[in-house]
């Protein structure tokens, strides 16, 4: 029988918003034109940080209500 671990839910959400927050600020306050390829990756990063953060809330939800999915 395998051993389950524990996930800690609260930290993947602090750390998605802290990078959603850091990219937005870095997207917003831009002086100069990136390249198209960095600008790709800059949308890429905001758009995987946001899933990881709905992602995130939504298993921090299920586990604080007790219907996390059984492993």
């Amino acid at each position: 029988m395998a051993v389950q671990r524990k996930k800690n839910w609260g930290i993947q959400v602090a750390l998605c918003a802290g990078v959603l927050a850091w990219q937005i600020y870095d997207l917003s306050t831009t002086t100069e034109a990136a390249p198209q390829v960095s600008v790709l990756l800059q949308y890429l990063v905001l758009a995987l940080a946001a899933l990881g953060l709905v992602g995130g809330l939504v298993m921090w939800a299920r586990v604080n209500r007790g219907t996390a999915p059984p492993r």
